[in-house]
């Protein structure tokens, strides 16, 4: 099942969505949060695939808030909720899911629903994978895939908690270019996010 969360200031708008998607049966609402902060912090230490962003909100705005959540794990999806269609454009420039006005129906949370599951197609059991110790894991990496010096350097950059911007700027490179050197990290380690690439590169021992 997708694990989602909701970030909206507005409460009666929060429990809201949050009964809507909890009675579809489709999605595990794993928070929700009312300070995008707070929601922030949640996704640098928990898996989520989905989040469902108001726009308009103090502090950090639904627009700033996905981009930093997207620096974490470019996979998740977002699905912005707002009163206004003012941000349409500027919400698919930067690929959200889906973009919906409220009050949100039942019915057209569906529709956003179909979306996910065309997207993700989950299945009912995913598959066993045996546990491997680190040295297979290192065994398995050929030498084509062991890590660039520079992909080591922004590995630790990462750790050390910079966005793709400021690593841009410490390596006094493009920020396409960090764009595309995580790419490859994500390939070279098989994984899909930040805290997954820092995971795996401390079992490889790429670090030390």
């Amino acid at each position: 099942m997708l694990r989602a969360i909701i970030v909206d200031d507005e409460e009666l708008s929060l429990k809201r969505l949050n009964k809507i998607l909890s009675e579809s049966g489709e999605i595990e609402i794993c928070d929700s949060f009312l300070n995008p902060l707070e929601a922030y912090e949640f996704v640098k230490s928990n898996q989520v695939h989905v989040v469902f962003l108001d726009i308009s909100m103090p502090e950090i705005d639904g627009m700033r808030l996905s981009s930093l959540l997207l620096e974490l794990d470019a996979s998740i999806d977002v699905v912005f909720v707002t009163g206004y269609d003012d941000y349409a454009v500027q919400a698919f420039d930067i690929n959200a899911l889906d973009y919906l006005m409220k009050p949100v129906s039942s019915q057209r949370m569906s529709k956003t629903l179909d979306k996910l599951k065309k997207r993700h197609r989950i299945t009912a059991v995913e598959p066993f994978i045996e546990a491997r110790s680190p040295v297979t894991q290192i065994e398995e990496l050929s030498s084509t895939e062991i890590l660039t010096d520079q992909e080591k350097r922004i590995l630790r950059l990462i750790t050390d908690g910079l966005s793709n911007k400021e690593i841009a700027n410490h390596l006094n490179i493009k920020a396409e270019t960090v764009k595309s050197h995580i790419k490859n990290l994500y390939r070279k380690l098989n994984v899909n996010n930040r805290v997954q690439a820092l995971q795996r590169a401390k079992e490889w021992l790429i670090l030390v």
